[in-house]
């Protein structure tokens, strides 16, 4: 069996139709490691890929007033047993264009990787960006993920980011995303995550709203387990009229795991305005026993709470 077969499979398994990559309308990357399986271009969204040794650039850039119907999906694996995947990613929003992105990170396989990626995103004027990064990771424990993003969102412009991590062991997740929000731009941040046995997560998302009326939220759901820890930080800063910008994280802790939020707010205008909410904690006992009286077992039942967070 050809790789490129394995890696459709591997794409079926996690929910996602593999003949999306025979679709001559949707734009996608395909990669294995640093290896380039496919990748395709559609009207109005140009796709360039500059592959190196040990790191591979990939340029993407939709035109102006561009409303793209299907999502441009970046699929990445790893088949060896361990490997090292090392990316740059630059997109670029025209005026007023629309798109939405799916990105997986498929390493349901392997037992030692080391994942880069850092993105760097600029939407024009008026354009529009949807931006859902799911991974699946093997049980392993011995993947270490480093995800940064640097965002610039123009005058009235919308950006949003849906970063999951809740199938398998997280390993190592060091996460990094900055935004900059011009004068009526959109920002929305959500993750989800769930750390087991040891996993180490840290997590720090920052918005600066410097655009007049610019707003922003950032909400974090994580869920720990084993003896996992966590430290989300989240970072908002107000820096002109009518900014509003919102911080919510949820932990959600049992047996020994160690959650820690770190909410940052700094306001220098004083028409400006950012309010958050942090929470951490075990399990509310009611919902537990509501649903242990329906005829859950205890694990069962603790289970299902945490997927309906996380979810």
């Amino acid at each position: 069996m050809s790789v490129f077969d394995k890696f459709r499979l591997l794409l079926n398994s996690v929910g996602e139709n593999s003949k999306l990559l025979e679709d001559q309308n949707t734009a996608h990357i395909a990669v294995d490691g640093q290896v380039l399986l496919s990748k395709q271009s559609i009207p109005g969204v140009s796709i360039e890929i500059e592959q190196h040794n040990d790191l591979t650039i990939a340029r993407i850039t939709v035109t102006s007033h561009t409303q793209v119907s299907n999502p441009v999906h970046l699929c990445f694996s790893m088949f060896q047993q361990a490997g090292r995947q090392n990316f740059r990613v630059h997109i670029f929003l025209e005026p007023y264009a629309k798109v939405s992105f799916i990105s997986h990170g498929l390493f349901t396989t392997v037992d030692t990787a080391k994942h880069i990626m850092d993105k760097t995103i600029e939407i024009s004027e008026g354009a529009s960006l949807s931006f859902t990064d799911s991974h699946f990771h093997s049980q392993s424990g011995g993947i270490k993920v480093l995800s940064s993003a640097r965002i610039k969102v123009g005058k009235y412009g919308y950006y949003f980011s849906d970063f999951s991590l809740t199938t398998g062991r997280v390993g190592k997740l060091n996460l990094d995303y900055s935004v900059e929000a011009e004068e009526h731009a959109v920002v929305e941040l959500i993750s989800r995550i769930f750390g087991h046995a040891n996993d180490s997560i840290n997590m720090t998302e920052k918005v600066n709203l410097n655009g007049r009326f610019s707003h922003s939220v950032i909400k974090s759901r994580v869920a720990l387990e084993g003896e996992a820890t966590a430290i989300i930080t989240g970072i908002t800063e107000g820096c002109a009229e009518g900014a509003r910008g919102h911080m919510d994280c949820l932990e959600i802790i049992k047996d020994k795991a160690v959650g820690q939020s770190i909410p940052v707010v700094k306001v220098s205008h004083p028409l400006a305005k950012v309010t958050h909410e942090a929470a951490i904690g075990t399990i509310d006992n009611k919902q537990l026993e509501t649903l242990i009286v329906h005829g859950l077992s205890l694990e069962q039942a603790t289970d299902l709470i945490v997927l309906g967070i996380l979810h």
